[in-house]
């Protein structure tokens, strides 16, 4: 005989392909689970959740097995409330007496004197009447003398019919999804009028007679409430609000030692900074933090000026790595939950995990629950540092009430690392946590006692964790992104026909890129710029944005000058970012990376004799160019003490 599949419904626990969920909602032919770690949500229709159990891919946990009743509504005994048990029990016990008393159970005239004693046995105040006792008896016969027939009928009271006209029924499911189901805010009224508004469109009403029966704002709101909870806040505030309302906060996370998992997230500083050379705001600042679940040890961090990305994920990482050679906590862990995972796909992040073998686990975008750990110092941080700090946003707002952070701000960024890194140091680190009741550097290092954990140099660790690029050489240089770059020893491989290679980038200094030999594995080719006076500490956003300037020069300026076409659009971006706009600070803050204008200054005071030439010539070269719609601004400018002050040229 083949079993019966069990009809889904609010907290049926069980497994497909091994992985375990819960159903949490069912309406409208359509089944909601979600899986019991994590939490994400899922959907499937009715019928092929009954299909998945007839196949055996859908398994019914062993435990909700003893305790369900396959039908949904023949129940069974765990299943029934107080009430209910009691009431099963009762009818039990008149059918017990008239079945094994009477020669003729469904006798009334027989029934009426066995209820009296039986009513007095139970101590019964309201004995049944006989005919009521028939019909249990009647019933039991059907079930094959089963006992699910004293079982509670509830499912069948009630009116199972429409209770108004077709017209109106689709009136107001078309007004749910119309009305109701839109991110506006409306209420039951409204989807009352609605129905109204379409009944008289149709002549089935007017302002003093209708066709039909009109529900009730009552019998609205009943059916409101009836919705799926997630189909309505997904339609009201979309789906990451939606996944977040009905989730649970889920499994703990463990970890069974130190440096097994670890969580690395971004946050937005709930500070301003300001610029170190002209005391200008330039924006908040973003840190990546890493951190062991075992210990609650910060195990890596990187504060800095760019929007989280790859390469701050990145950076973060070298620190952890590079941290035990300084006496910190850090390492290489076994496992790493990154913040929204799939971003760092194909980068140097994920091939540097790759290379040491730390195993990648992706978290969901804007799921905090993947991540709570991680989550929980930032706060701690928030309120124990950053919101004391002069030049503080707050968290809102309402917190911030008439706090000028902006005239308040006095913080640079050098300045705020040092004070976060003295906070984790000799703060964090040194106070019990709350969760594991330990302090995490005193839990750090009972957990590292006589650990031979692998220390990798800052130099290792930099020339290995850069964005790979596939390249061909040609006369002994490789062109990445613009730049080309140049070693004796690429020329060599060139010759003995070895063209296509692999190019290590570092995207927070362009200045000089690795070569893998193709055929000596873990031989690292350096190769440098052959423009040294632009790539000097040039990061890959600053050097987009002279990218964006140059495609704005004419193709034959770009003929004419040569060399001297990113030096000259380095020039100009350093002219335009001297605006007093918001959005030129921004991009001030970016380009430096909070260091100021001072870094530009010194990074080009540094220019050689042939260097300072290098510019004259650029200058006389633009100078020359006849009918350039540039030459207007170039000439006027003359690009002496008061523009060339960046070069330092005085």
């Amino acid at each position: 005989m083949t079993k019966q599949p069990y009809r889904p419904r609010a907290g049926l626990r069980f497994t497909i392909h091994g992985s375990e969920f819960e159903v949490t909602y069912v309406a409208a032919g359509m089944v909601r689970y979600a899986a019991s770690a994590g939490g994400k949500p899922h959907r499937i229709p009715y019928e092929r959740f009954i299909e998945l159990q007839e196949s055996g891919a859908l398994l019914v946990l062993n435990g909700d097995l003893e305790r369900m009743s396959a039908d949904g509504i023949e129940r069974k005994l765990p299943e029934l409330n107080e009430a209910e048990t009691l009431g099963t029990i009762r009818q039990a016990r008149y059918v017990e007496a008239a079945v094994t008393q009477l020669s003729h159970p469904q006798s009334q005239r027989q029934l009426e004197g066995l209820i009296t004693s039986v009513a007095a046995e139970l101590g019964d105040p309201t004995p049944p009447a006989a005919s009521t006792v028939a019909g249990w008896v009647r019933r039991y016969f059907q079930e094959h003398k089963n006992l699910s027939a004293f079982t509670p009928r509830n499912h069948l009271r009630g009116n199972r019919t429409l209770r108004f006209s077709i017209e109106v029924e689709a009136l107001i499911t078309d007004g749910i999804e119309q009305v109701y189901l839109q991110p506006e805010r409306r209420s039951a009224k409204d989807l009352l009028a609605f129905v109204v508004g379409k009944l008289a469109e149709k002549g089935l009403l007017d302002a003093r007679n209708t066709t039909v029966r009109l529900p009730s704002l009552r019998t609205i709101e009943r059916r409101i409430k009836a919705l799926d909870p997630y189909v309505v806040v997904m339609a009201k505030r979309g789906k990451v609000a939606a996944d977040r309302v009905i989730r649970a906060a889920g499994r703990q996370i463990l970890s069974p030692r130190a440096m097994f998992l670890v969580q690395i997230d971004t946050h937005y500083l709930d500070i301003i900074l300001i610029d170190p050379d002209t005391g200008e705001v330039i924006g908040r600042p973003y840190l990546v933090c890493i951190i062991d679940v075992y210990t609650r040890a910060v195990i890596g961090m990187y504060i800095s000026m760019f929007p989280p990305s790859a390469t701050t994920t990145l950076a973060a990482v070298k620190d952890m790595l590079t941290r035990l050679q300084r006496g910190l906590p850090g390492g290489v862990p076994v496992r790493i939950i990154p913040d929204n995972g799939v971003d760092f796909k194909n980068s140097a992040f994920v091939r540097l995990c790759g290379r040491l073998g730390i195993i990648i686990v992706p978290a969901e975008v804007r799921d905090p629950n993947d991540k709570p750990h991680i989550e929980s110092f930032f706060r701690t941080l928030t309120h124990s540092l950053t919101q004391k700090l002069k030049g503080t946003t707050f968290s809102c707002p309402i917190d911030r009430g008439e706090y000028d952070s902006r005239r308040r701000a006095s913080l640079m960024l050098e300045r705020l690392q040092e004070r976060i890194l003295e906070w984790v140091n000799e703060v964090y680190h040194k106070t019990i946590h709350s969760r594991s009741g330990r302090a995490p550097i005193l839990a750090w290092e009972d957990a590292t006692k006589g650990w031979m954990a692998p220390t990798f140099s800052t130099e290792e660790v930099n020339a290995i964790a850069r964005w790979p690029e596939q390249r061909s050489i040609h006369k002994g240089r490789v062109l990445v992104d613009g730049v080309e770059y140049f070693s004796h020893a690429l020329a060599t491989l060139e010759e003995l026909g070895e063209k296509r290679v692999t190019v290590l980038v570092d995207e927070l200094n362009l200045h000089t890129v690795y070569v893998e030999h193709p055929t000596e594995r873990g031989v690292l080719i350096m190769a440098e710029s052959t423009n040294p006076e632009y790539t000097q500490d040039l990061t890959w956003y600053a050097h987009q944005e002279v990218k964006k300037i140059m495609k704005d020069m004419k193709k034959s300026d770009l003929q004419r000058l040569g060399q001297y076409a990113y030096l000259l659009a380095w020039w100009r971006l350093l002219n335009e970012i001297q605006t007093d706009s918001t959005l030129a600070k921004r991009q001030i803050a970016k380009i430096t990376n909070g260091k100021g204008r001072k870094s530009m200054r010194s990074k080009s005071s540094a220019t050689s004799t042939g260097q300072r030439e290098l510019v004259t010539q650029a200058e006389n070269a633009l100078i020359e160019i006849a009918g350039d719609p540039y030459q207007k601004n170039y000439a006027s400018t003359k690009m002496p003490t008061e523009t060339f002050d960046y070069l330092d040229l005085e």
